[in-house]
């Protein structure tokens, strides 16, 4: 009884956010043949359903954020190296069941529909994903090292004056696959989160960073995890690019912006 109240709970909170089912991209997914689920439904599949059906739970962030919080369990495949990693099943009727950061974040979509279209047949989207997960206060594996450093919040205003002050680096960390405005941040660098753990040692440790991503969704992981390289942060942009746009700062097209500096 209790598990099918959790259950209800889920269901009624699905129908209260904003990301309804008749959204576009949700209802794209379900079309590829994924089902939604919710954390009660993925607990019971991974303790008890997993015994007689090879379940596979996927973290679709980049490394930073999967050592930083994770379901107990699961695996890292970043939605960007879904169809080149071999870290997935080669049986296809294997239980995959993809999560992120909740209803806002559209990558374990994305990565429920790229499989979809690989030929496997039971995918499930844990749509609510992590903040879900903290909310029935089932366990996590979370590194407290990065997860208790905290990164300044800077608005575009105090950037600017960061940037005559002290000359920092301007690293944008916005997915390969964006789709919004392709514009940046002025003598910025980019490299996308999930290939920052791998490119991290091109950045001189002699500059202070900025960090700044689309929305200010992935840039306080970019900061835990430099932090943690002995790198000086002086904080991420609030709001993200989408801020810095709207309040009127001058940006440039993405393509000016350099991969290393």
């Amino acid at each position: 009884m209790k598990y099918i109240m959790q259950v209800i709970l889920c269901l009624v909170i699905q129908c209260f956010v904003a990301y309804a089912i008749a959204d576009e991209f949700v209802a794209q997914v379900l079309a590829s043949g994924a089902k939604i689920v919710t954390a009660p439904e993925v607990k019971h599949m991974l303790e008890v359903e997993s015994k007689t059906h090879p379940t596979l739970l996927i973290h679709t962030l980049s490394q930073i954020e999967f050592n930083i919080q994770r379901i107990p369990s699961s695996i890292n495949i970043p939605v960007v190296e879904i169809e080149t990693t071999d870290k997935l099943p080669s049986d296809k009727t294997t239980r995959l069941i993809f999560y992120c950061m909740g209803y806002r974040c559209l990558y374990s979509g994305k990565a429920s529909l790229k499989v979809a279209k690989m030929g496997y047949r039971n995918i499930y989207w844990f749509r609510g994903g992590i903040p879900e997960w903290y909310r029935f206060h089932y366990k996590m594996i979370v590194d407290e090292s990065l997860a208790k450093i905290r990164n300044k919040r800077l608005s575009p205003a105090k950037v600017l004056k960061l940037k005559t002050k002290h000359n920092p680096i301007i690293l944008d960390v916005r997915p390969l696959y964006w789709t919004g405005p392709r514009k940046a941040i002025p003598d910025s660098i980019f490299i996308p989160l999930v290939k920052l753990h791998i490119r991290y040692q091109e950045l001189p440790k002699d500059k202070p960073i900025i960090i700044v991503d689309g929305y200010m969704k992935q840039s306080p992981s970019a900061g835990k995890f430099l932090a943690s390289k002995g790198y000086k942060i002086l904080g991420v942009v609030k709001g993200g690019i989408i801020r810095w746009i709207k309040e009127g700062y001058e940006t440039v097209p993405m393509k000016q912006v350099s991969l290393v500096k």
